[in-house]
């Protein structure tokens, strides 16, 4: 069996995603855009790459097995690519990528002083969910906004609206405080 996409095995996907040829195509347009958005919404970098290669997968095992659930197996083939794109990305991180963090200053400045002030205000599980939610950067920011929405019991668009009120919360007290 060969594990290459030819023209056969894509028409087989064709007719799996709809009868009519136009509907087929239409729908594959469809799962293509969706799957390209699960990407980006990840932080990808290549989305549209991985989501031909989540569809090439899906292709490739439709001549294995009979798949009922089509856009549920899409995601879960979607699910272990971005695992695998993830693994690749740690591996194969360029030099130039890699940020170097800025040396500390040596004395902080009134802006610094002013923040630490504002933030020991802040009741301490509030002013420990903001420093927790801008801890980490980029794909790992995704995830740990997702944890922390899970263990506080919110969405995540819950989430970001009390992080937008405590920041202008601290806003407000640093502008006061720097006069």
């Amino acid at each position: 069996m060969s594990r290459e996409v030819t023209q056969e095995k894509f028409a087989t996907f064709l007719a799996w995603l709809g009868p009519e040829a136009e509907r087929a195509g239409e729908e594959y347009e469809r799962l293509r855009d969706r799957l390209r958005l699960y990407f980006s919404n990840r932080g990808c970098r290549f989305p549209e790459e991985l989501a031909d290669e989540t569809i090439n997968r899906v292709i490739l095992k439709l001549e294995e097995e009979r798949i009922e659930n089509r856009m549920a197996y899409c995601y879960g083939v979607a699910k272990n690519v971005y695992r695998e794109s993830l693994r690749r990305e740690r591996r194969h991180t360029e030099f130039d990528e890699a940020t170097l963090a800025a040396p500390a200053p040596d004395e902080p400045g009134p802006e610094r002083e002013c923040l630490d002030r504002c933030l020991s205000e802040l009741p301490a599980e509030s002013r420990d969910l903001l420093l927790e939610y801008f801890s980490a950067e980029k794909i790992e920011k995704i995830e740990l906004h997702r944890c922390i929405a899970e263990n506080l019991k919110l969405t995540q668009a819950a989430l970001r609206v009390s992080i937008y009120r405590l920041k202008k919360r601290l806003t407000v007290c640093v502008r006061e405080c720097m006069g």
